[in-house]
């Protein structure tokens, strides 16, 4: 059960009956990062939006960072600890928009991302899925890296849909549609796949060019990154995507092995420097699963180097 406490702000000048863009932000113990993902909302040249910061039980000054901004656009919603996919389901129950983006506390929005999604939604007057680019901030090297998307015929050839990577910040949905295909909230690496495959089976997914206007940023404390043994969370997902009657299942046998065999390895790599066994299981698995591979040479150097001890393991996990 969800506790809520909701910060009501001063009155906004926006009287409609709906706002057309509902942004959802969940987050946990990110402080230090939600101002200036608030400030890009606040800075959109577009008016039409709510922004919904759902704090999935934080420990630190959250509620106080949210609470600063006077805009009565901006909702906060407590929550005890249930993770991010449980987190975005509570923000899209309180969603008033036509459409709903998502943010993760650490990204920001560029200025005209929403007038960018208004324009292009205006003119397809389709109520589906859309998606844009992301632009990654290294703030280590101070560099920029875009990596843009591609269009989807519809019905989408999901061997095509697994190969690619789209990140939630990317996507704008009709809030109908959320509504219907909720995020799995037993899952926590790659959920946003598994609900795409769950959309896209139903309902197209339109790709929006030359819209990059959504930064991820890239640093040591990046939740995906720091995620505790995600590789096994990772399996959880493919299990879920993989199961009779989901449409994820239609991938490819072929397909199916490598994206496990390469799950599998990155698993026995989390476990191989400090529960050794469970580590040497993940990779022979990973082996079954799909034995001929451009890393095979590399994933038997490290079986041979557990079992003979002629290499030191350490040395060889790092230099692949």
């Amino acid at each position: 059960m969800y506790v809520l406490i909701m910060i009501n702000f001063t009155e906004s000048n926006l009287n409609k009956e709906y706002m057309q863009f509902s942004i959802i932000i969940p987050t946990y113990n990110r402080a230090v990062f939600l101002p200036k993902a608030i400030e890009s909302v606040l800075a959109q040249t577009y008016l039409d939006w709510e922004l919904i910061v759902v704090d999935d039980g934080s420990t630190d000054n959250t509620k106080d960072v949210v609470a600063k901004y006077s805009d009565s656009r901006i909702r906060y919603i407590y929550q005890e600890n249930a993770e991010r996919s449980a987190a975005r389901n509570n923000g899209i129950a309180h969603a008033s928009g036509e459409y709903v983006c998502f943010m993760d506390s650490d990204n920001y929005m560029l200025p005209d991302r929403l007038e960018k999604l208004s324009s292009y939604i205006e003119k397809e007057r389709k109520q589906v899925c859309y998606y844009t680019g992301i632009e990654y901030l290294d703030e280590k090297n101070g560099c920029t890296k875009l990596k843009e998307g591609k269009s989807y015929n519809f019905p989408i050839d999901v061997n095509v849909l697994i190969q690619d990577i789209i990140a939630t910040p990317q996507i704008c949905c009709a809030t109908k549609i959320l509504r219907k295909h909720q995020f799995n909230p037993h899952l926590s690496i790659g959920e946003d796949m598994e609900l795409l495959f769950r959309i896209t089976s139903e309902f197209p997914l339109i790709y929006i060019q030359n819209q990059a206007t959504v930064v991820e940023v890239e640093h040591e404390g990046r939740s995906v990154a720091n995620h505790s043994k995600s590789s096994e969370k990772q399996l959880k997902t493919l299990k879920v995507m993989f199961s009779k009657g989901h449409p994820a299942n239609g991938v490819s046998r072929r397909q199916k092995r490598w994206l496990l065999s390469a799950v599998l390895f990155n698993a026995s790599r989390d476990y191989l420097m400090d529960r050794e066994s469970v580590g040497v299981k993940y990779l022979l698995k990973s082996l079954v699963a799909k034995p001929m591979q451009k890393n095979t040479k590399y994933k038997l150097n490290i079986l041979f180097s557990f079992f003979c001890r002629k290499h030191k393991l350490k040395e060889l996990l790092s230099n692949e």
